[in-house]
């Protein structure tokens, strides 16, 4: 058994086999666990756009609470609508709590001034501007962001019509690169599933996803 203990905390079945793979591929050897409640996305949809309902404040909470009893060394949020209760969570418990993209959000803001972010949902539009726009602030600079067009997608992912969703996907990547932005931020963790049609659509411009950069970042927490 490894020394070092994951936990991964979803709110999607999707991202459980997504995380099984980059662990193997990045993190061999490391043990991770995962905690999964569907109720979470239920609430995240059912509120307004932009707000994070309490009760999920309270899971995030909780679940922190039981990875670290149960000997984590490190919290992982798979869930881009969640990093107000990745934090609030992370004031609960002794060791670090983090979302998966973070790392990558920082990597945009540091590294380009035109960001263009694919989204599928409206949902998450709110927390990727501010993710980007309050690391942006810290870091004494000012970023242009530039939204995708289609964000109605999720449904289709949602039913299972992954190879529309994909096309979809691809397509509205093209035209942010037409836009003239200076990288593509993925800005849903389940982006990191494209990672194969992503690198074959050969794009021009650096796409960015919660992948090979998210769990490097793990491993060098855990070291």
């Amino acid at each position: 058994m490894s020394s070092k203990l994951v936990g991964f905390i979803h709110t999607t079945p999707a991202t459980i086999g997504m995380v099984e793979n980059f662990m193997k591929r990045y993190l061999p050897g490391t043990d991770y666990v995962h905690v999964y409640n569907g109720l979470v996305k239920r609430d995240n949809f059912s509120s307004p756009i932009g707000v994070t309902p309490k009760i999920n404040l309270l899971r995030y909470a909780n679940f922190a609470l039981e990875l670290q009893r149960a000997g984590c060394n490190l919290i992982v949020s798979c869930c881009s609508l969640m990093p107000r209760a990745t934090e609030y969570a992370s004031r609960v418990v002794d060791i670090p709590v983090i979302q998966l993209d973070s790392i990558v959000l920082q990597k945009a803001v540091e590294n380009y001034d035109k960001i263009g972010v694919e989204v599928t949902t409206d949902y998450v539009i709110p927390y990727v501007k501010e993710g980007l726009e309050s690391r942006a602030a810290v870091l004494g600079k000012k970023v242009k962001i530039v939204f995708s067009e289609n964000t109605s997608a999720l449904e289709l992912f949602n039913k299972g019509e992954f190879e529309t969703y994909d096309r979809i996907v691809l397509e509205d990547m093209k035209k942010l690169e037409e836009k003239g932005v200076d990288c593509i931020l993925m800005g849903q963790i389940p982006f990191a599933m494209m990672e194969e049609k992503i690198k074959e659509a050969s794009f021009k411009v650096p796409v960015l996803f919660a992948g090979e950069i998210a769990f490097k970042y793990i491993a060098e927490l855990l070291n």
